[in-house]
């Protein structure tokens, strides 16, 4: 629970939670309606959510995890309290150990004071309404908490069963590689290294990018106190001399006053100063080279994103403007540009409005349907014209492509291996580049050959260099891995089908028993064909498959199959631990594409938990690929099991990379129009960007839900739990002692 940009981080981190745990129940609620559930007297209804006392169960002592960056927002430090009557699992996620949500929690653990439940970003106060190194941090150390709820659960092959975990200890690995690799990525987004030094100019360069689109963005917002201060001057020197521009020049040229003519003169000067607003914004345009269709109105600004990243930079540039002036004021409205984006705001576009929207890596197969979605969503916006004009569209992300209706396209560096299904492609790319590279080598040559003479002709079919080596033959593969191709989000999706598509043939041509039995598995007939080889592999027909039977059977299928894998791989299927295999559990097995890339590596601390280390492979997958013990199954195939990781990289590292680069961008625009005014003014004018008329962010905050019930709601809801304890304790009791009563009478009958 949390409020604002706390529960959107938050929900990101539930979602993901979620996802790799599916049987298990999380929400991520506002601290505002679960203080209007259970904190007021008169409960107050969430209309238009799912939740009411009845329906959240948070009354068997649920996991609470409170989340309040500043640790004094008042909804949260609430249910702090309220919480308590509810369950002594609590814990919070603060800038420091020492603040009030904090202080509320250790008085629960009075008898040790270290015991606080705390976790701490360790960033301190931050007392800038605008959040973006506090919403960096949560999101970052939430990531570190996900690894380690996600350790503590498969770490116990019971605890995996009943939580139906879908999360496996590769894809922790391959989290873990990014997240280390996602320092770097944040050090050129911000131009700073993790000691605070400065970057060289070399690795900064995405750094200018943005603020450079920021500075763009600036001047489009300046425009108007710019045209503004032009306009005056040009009024207060016209009419204090007498002398207005066209009658000035109409004078100087011979034309007398009390000329006819002198009549349109006036009338064109009149003229000049109704649109001397336009035209001076016209000037400006023209001399900073930016678009001449743009309306001439307040601009506003349209961020699209994942919902967490698209809410928390709305909240951070709206509150950069928010002091600003009214004659450069910004309005600013978020969508997820894969959903609501379209419906929500492209009526909305006109000439002149700005669209940043953060593009997901579609590279990656597993996004690559949504970066579709959103470069979709973009070019939509973007084809909306008036006189010509549209919108004027940024795209933030990973992939080098670049939309052709938008203005500009900023590449972030990832900074992290390559997928296998990345590596498959690329290679392909790589080839065709060399294919092509060969193709223009030999027509260059052919058409050198036609001018020479039969001599030359000879001895340039041996071209050799001082080493000796032949320099035709001897063409570059250094591009095999990274090819210069940059595919378009249509064409990785097409590129992507395709490949599935000669995987799906290819496997409906070389099936073999383990395909089979992963084919037959999702047809209605597959259940029986997988029992059917379940009983062949069950020798001694006892209903169960025992390691021995296990290894026999897959040795006899593949002779190179190494015991000690056979046994990983049984002690990983064998969910309850009582050394057979039930069918279900075979089923699981049968259905791995890779036997060893599903294996966990049993390597555990003093306290029986995984150790999961960063993965150490040139490209995720390469371990998966080498050691293939089926190679009918294709690479792309084999990817699949990496879709999960895939998701994970993209809604914990990639998108807070895309968060910090709008950040970064943002405050350049806001410190641009910030210092604007006291130079014009001589100091007198000014406000500062970090503060904003409400002062949301100070202990006391402000809150639509009221606490003042809370006390007495909280003996209150303790009561009334421990009376809800004690009926069903006796209703139990009571149930226990029917059933027996009425076995004793059953008996007595029959006796007599």
């Amino acid at each position: 629970t949390g409020c604002e940009v706390s529960l959107w981080v938050a929900e990101q981190f539930v979602s993901d939670l979620q996802k790799s745990f599916p049987y298990l129940f999380i929400r991520a609620v506002s601290s505002n309606k679960v203080l209007g559930l259970f904190g007021q007297e008169l409960v107050m209804p969430c209309t238009g959510f799912p939740y009411s006392q009845k329906t959240m169960e948070i009354k068997n002592s649920p996991i609470v995890m409170i989340i309040s960056h500043s640790g004094g927002t008042f909804g949260p430090l609430a249910c702090s309290n309220l919480l308590q009557s509810f369950s002594s699992s609590i814990f919070a996620v603060s800038s420091e150990w020492d603040t009030q949500v904090g202080k509320q929690l250790r008085s629960m653990y009075s008898d040790d004071l270290l015991s606080s439940r705390i976790f701490s970003t360790g960033v301190g106060v931050r007392p800038a309404e605008p959040c973006s190194v506090s919403v960096v941090a949560t999101h970052q150390l939430l990531t570190n908490i996900f690894e380690h709820i996600c350790v503590s659960i498969i770490s116990e092959p019971m605890f995996r069963h009943v939580s139906g975990a879908i999360i496996t200890e590769l894809d922790l690995q391959i989290l873990e590689r990014c997240n280390q690799e996602n320092i770097r990525a944040l050090e050129e987004i911000v131009c700073v290294d993790k000691k605070g030094g400065e970057l060289h100019e070399k690795r900064c360069r995405t750094e200018q990018e943005l603020r450079s689109a920021g500075d763009l963005w600036a001047d489009h917002i300046l425009e108007v106190p710019k045209a503004y201060i032009m306009s005056f001057i040009y009024v207060m020197v016209t009419v204090t001399s007498g002398w207005p521009l066209i009658s000035g020049l109409a004078t100087a040229s011979g034309l007398r006053s009390s000329h006819w003519t002198f009549y349109i003169v006036r009338f064109l000067d009149a003229c000049l100063y109704f649109w001397l607003p336009q035209i001076n914004i016209t000037i400006l345009r023209l001399i900073q080279g930016r678009n001449l269709r743009h309306r001439m109105v307040g601009r506003t600004v349209v961020i699209g994103d994942c919902p967490w990243v698209s809410q928390c930079a709305d909240a951070f540039l709206s509150k950069i403007f928010a002091c600003s002036y009214s004659i450069a004021g910004l309005n600013v409205l978020s969508a997820n540009p894969a959903d609501h984006l379209v419906h929500r705001h492209t009526h909305r576009v006109v000439r002149g409005s700005l669209l940043v929207c953060g593009r997901p890596d579609g590279r990656l197969p597993a996004l690559t349907s949504l970066e579709a979605s959103t470069c979709l969503s973009v070019n939509q916006a973007s084809s909306i014209q008036s006189i010509g004009g549209t919108c004027e569209s940024i795209t933030i992300g990973h992939n080098k492509s670049k939309l052709p209706l938008s203005k500009h396209a900023i590449y972030l560096k990832s900074h992290r291996p390559l997928f296998l299904s990345e590596k498959v492609l690329d290679d392909i790319d790589a080839h065709e580049d060399l294919v092509r590279q060969r193709q223009a080598k030999k027509s260059e040559e052919n058409a050198v050959i036609r001018g020479r003479t039969f001599y030359e002709r000879a001895a340039s079919f041996f071209p050799l260099k001082k080493d000796g080596s032949n320099s035709f033959l001897e063409l570059s593969l250094s591009r095999s891995r990274k090819a210069k191709t940059a595919r378009s989000s249509a064409s990785l999706l097409g590129a992507y089908v395709d490949l599935e598509k000669q995987a799906r043939k290819k496997r409906s041509e070389t099936a073999d028993v383990f395909r089979a039995v992963e084919t037959m598995i999702k047809d209605r007939q597959g259940i029986e064909n997988a029992r059917r080889l379940f009983k062949e592999i069950d020798s001694d027909g006892n209903g169960v498959i025992e390691v021995e039977e296990f290894i026999a059977a897959y040795q006899k299928k593949d002779p190179n199959l190494s015991e000690e894998h056979l046994h990983r791989l049984f002690a990983e299927a064998d969910i309850d631990d009582d050394g057979m295999l039930q069918f279900d559990e075979f089923v699981k097995v049968s259905q791995m594409p890779n036997l060893v890339g599903e294996l966990s590596v049993k390597n555990r601390d003093s306290r029986g938990l995984t150790q999961v280390q960063a993965s150490k492979e040139r490209y995720f997958g390469e371990e998966l690929r080498k050691h293939s013990l089926n190679p009918g199954v294709s690479s792309l195939a084999m990817s699949q099991s990496q879709y999960f990781s895939m998701e994970l990289y993209e809604s914990r590292i990639a998108s807070m990379q895309r968060f910090v680069a709008m950040t970064v961008m943002f405050h350049q625009m806001g410190m641009r129009v910030q210092t604007f005014f006291p130079k014009i003014s001589f100091g007198y004018w000014g406000y500062r960007m970090d503060r904003t008329h409400s002062i949301m962010r100070i202990a006391s905050t402000a809150s639509p839900v009221s606490g003042a019930d809370v006390r007495e709601r909280i003996e209150e809801l303790r009561l009334m739990l421990k009376i809800e304890s004690s009926v069903a304790l006796i209703a139990r009791t009571w149930r226990k002692y029917s059933m027996e009563k009425r076995g004793q009478v059953t008996s007595a009958s029959e006796g007599k």
